[in-house]
């Protein structure tokens, strides 16, 4: 008889390999009268050679056992060298540096595991093989895992409840005064090659935290980023796809750690190519850590479930207390991640696809018919627009979808049931429109009779109602565009719908169930991330708003070498229409609020407006025509225009988001032509954002308040310098048409632009902070909140 080769394993696989063999035997024993002899082996040094393996099966196991004695009685020794408080600080490094080696050659082994477990494409065999496998394991190898919870930040910020439980009760304990997030760490993040300045990144992270919880946020992760992904147990396929993405520099380091670590945070981008490029990437693998750890975590349980199950049918349980296993939510869904508009939507996804990896993805071809499409911008000579603007109105710029993924071990499956995904891909108003019609059916059901098939319908709705009822890491990708949208969208989400205890307990069990799940208190743990081109206060409240007590709130503010300003003159010397005798002068005038009472900031902004704007609009430009009031708020939008309206007899035009084409059209026409009717126009930073008009006739623009965006500012500067290009060229023409016809030249001619007499003014506020710093650059930020409060720059 052939003798089949001997299949050797290392590491964890070799454990198993021995408790299987042992069962086998086991069972073979057993029924040893049963069996015949010949039928087990035909041949007698085979049999010789089975009792050989026998003897090395004990031999092996009688090795470990040693080995797990010596362990046991080092750990003891270990334990009384360091019962004083000297010892300890002497010792803490080394055993941090000895358990740091202990957990990677565990995990090391722990994916030589994963590299060589079968391919299989069926996803309910790939599920059943692990659950095999993990309830299998030995109490050694439970031990072993437990090693790599030491600095696991998924295990401390999501399965330490003892510790969890003290910070929130602490927290609750706290008078409402004291319940503040504090300033606890300001750093500048600078990095970039100092003989070009171009190429220089520069960042302030703002640390904000509870100290008055005692909690410690100092990072002893050391440095690198590959000493980091180590520190906290990063799974070993997730840290290689970390570092094969390449130049990862400082920020990177820092913005990939406040992931790791379960910190809330804001991230603004700003026009950083590099960083664009890559954020989606990091917080996706975060994403596949989190979801690997999760279900590690879940099937180690179900291991030591079983294993406890064993001794106790086996009688051999003895006093020992049945353990509790606490590592899930009410649902299944643990990842939201909410985008302005579908093309957005495919381009992550498909970087999620490239990330995991995935051998098998269901329904893609479905989901690139119903969120791909080809590029809008077909002529870019002749439509010319900002690459913000092609960047999100390229592609299908549709804003209603939710889309459920499922992540398994080898397979990504798109359009999975929301109640069953692990990641929810959605924008605001679809999510919100998803709500109502499910609460629409509900009501339509209730007005029904109550008969049997009607409530197995609102169980029904009810459990989907609750697929975000275990939200742990929220992210809110390219918020700027989801701003001009309608934040109000978040705020219900937020308000309303994330980790809400859900209405119906369907296929819920309960012993599985953290604590501060169940005790509703997922708003002190959830990760909340919001990327941005610029940032405002409201995405700033949203991260603080979160409650992070663990890890506390960060945020991260992009600084760029040149101010707005200084870009936007560059720009217009490149046009040749600025030199050194004619230049655009540019006032900032700012008006004082009581910060106590600043709810009543937009009455004092229109009080400001009617008593020294408007007058100099009146009287004291040098164009009586041809004055442009950019709005950015919609709310002080409509103030103005009732007030020019009623309140005075100024003619004006106004054009704004909810405008139709033909009025759009028309005013536009009215204000290039100088027309009586329309010497001022009103324009809205929304109608602005979506449509990028070229506003013709522009030669005063007043900013009612400063943009959200400071590349806005300079594209409203431009209009300007676009109507002096236009004005000269337009008088070349008259000029050569009259030369050729020998006719005298018209006396109705446009007026020459001189920048030196068109008027630029700014209105802010101390709350302004955010807007008019990058417009006005770092280093003259004090020039505006000094004693003066009238501030020129040209």
């Amino acid at each position: 008889m052939t003798q089949k080769p001997v299949k050797r394993k290392f590491g964890r696989e070799e454990k198993r390999v021995v408790t299987r063999t042992s069962r086998r035997r086991d069972r073979f024993e057993d029924n040893n009268e049963e069996i015949d002899q010949s039928d087990v082996s035909e041949d007698g040094d085979e049999e010789e050679e089975g009792d050989e393996d026998e003897e090395e099966v004990k031999r092996t196991i009688a090795i470990k056992r040693n080995k797990k004695g010596d362990n046991k009685m080092a750990y003891s020794a270990l334990v009384t060298l360091l019962k004083s408080e000297h010892a300890l600080d002497e010792f803490r490094e080394d055993e941090e540096e000895e358990d740091l080696e202990k957990k990677q050659e565990i995990n090391e082994s722990d994916n030589d595991e994963e590299d060589e477990e079968d391919e299989e494409n069926e996803e309910n065999e790939d599920e059943e093989d692990e659950e095999e496998e993990e309830n299998e394991k030995s109490e050694d190898e439970l031990e072993e895992d437990e090693l790599l919870n030491k600095y696991d930040a998924f295990n401390l910020h999501f399965n330490d409840e003892e510790k969890i439980e003290k910070i929130i009760n602490k927290f609750d304990s706290l008078p409402a005064s004291e319940r503040r997030l504090k300033l606890v760490n300001k750093e500048e993040i600078i990095e970039g090659e100092d003989e070009d300045e171009e190429d220089e990144e520069k960042f302030i992270k703002y640390k904000y935290g509870y100290p008055q919880l005692d909690i410690d946020y100092s990072e002893k992760s050391g440095n690198g980023i590959e000493r980091k992904l180590k520190y906290h147990n990063v799974k070993k396929r997730v840290q290689e796809r970390f570092t094969s993405i390449g130049d990862i520099k400082k920020i990177d380091t820092s913005l990939i750690e406040s992931m790791l670590t379960y910190e809330s945070f804001n991230f603004q981008y700003s026009n950083n190519e590099r960083i664009k490029e890559k954020y989606q990437d990091y917080y996706l693998l975060h994403i596949m850590n989190h979801l690997l750890k999760t279900r590690d975590t879940i099937l180690n349980n179900n291991a030591k479930k079983a294993l406890y199950e064993k001794k106790l049918k086996e009688g051999t349980a003895g006093d020992e207390e049945e353990p509790e296993f606490r590592d899930q939510g009410y649902t299944r869904p643990k990842v939201l991640i909410l985008l302005p508009s579908k093309n957005f939507a495919y381009k992550v996804v498909n970087k999620m696809i490239k990330n995991f990896q995935m051998e098998n993805v269901e329904n893609k071809k479905k989901f690139k018919t119903q969120f791909y499409e080809e590029s809008k911008i077909k002529d870019r000579v002749y439509n010319i627009k900002p690459k913000d603007f092609e960047e999100y109105f390229d592609g299908n710029t549709d804003d209603m979808f939710v889309l459920g993924a499922k992540y398994t071990r080898k397979t990504l499956k798109l359009y999975s049931p929301l109640e069953q995904s692990d990641i929810i891909f959605a924008s605001p108003i679809g999510l919100l429109r998803l709500y109502d019609k499910i609460n629409s059916k509900d009501e339509e059901n209730d007005s029904k009779k109550k008969d049997r098939r009607d409530k197995e319908k609102k169980k029904e709705h009810e459990l989907k109602n609750n697929f975000l009822s275990s939200i742990e890491i929220c992210i809110i990708d390219k918020a700027e565009g989801i701003m001009f949208q309608n934040w109000d969208n978040i705020n219900e989400i937020m308000r309303k719908h994330l980790n809400q205890i859900p209405k119906n307990f369907m296929n819920i069990d309960f012993s599985r169930i953290r604590m501060w799940a169940i005790n509703g208190q997922n708003e002190y743990l959830t990760q909340i991330m919001c990327f941005n081109k610029f940032t405002t206060p409201e995405m700033m409240s949203i991260v603080k708003r979160s409650l992070n007590l663990i890890n506390g709130s960060t945020s991260y503010l992009s600084i760029d070498n040149k101010s707005v300003i200084d870009k936007s003159n560059y720009k217009l010397f490149q046009m040749g229409v600025i030199n050194k005798f004619e230049r655009l002068k540019q006032m900032f005038l700012r008006f004082d609020i009581d910060m106590k009472s600043y709810v009543q900031e937009p009455e004092k902004r229109l009080e400001f407006f009617k008593n020294s704007i408007l007058p100099q609009i009146l009287n004291k430009t040098s164009y009586k025509y041809g004055t442009l009031i950019y709005i950015p708020s919609y709310f002080d939008y409509l103030r103005v225009k009732n007030f020019l309206q009623n309140d005075t007899s100024v003619s004006f035009v106004a054009i704004d988001e909810y405008s139709s084409n033909s009025k759009i059209t028309r005013n536009r026409a009215l204000f290039k032509n100088r027309s009586n009717l329309a010497p001022i126009m009103l324009y809205t930073e929304r109608l602005h954002f979506y449509k990028r008009l070229d506003i013709k006739g522009v030669r005063n623009v007043i900013f009612y308040q400063l943009p959200s965006d400071g590349d806005f500012y300079e594209q409203v500067l431009g209009f300007i310098g676009n109507e002096k290009l236009r004005v000269t060229r337009d008088k070349m023409k008259i000029k050569v048409k009259n030369d050729d016809s020998d006719e005298e030249e018209e006396d109705d001619e446009e007026e020459d632009v001189d920048l030196n007499l068109c008027m630029v003014r700014s209105i802010y506020s101390k709350l302004d902070a955010m807007r008019y710093a990058p417009i006005v650059g770092s280093n003259n930020v004090g020039a505006l909140t000094g004693e003066s409060e009238i501030t020129e720059f040209s």
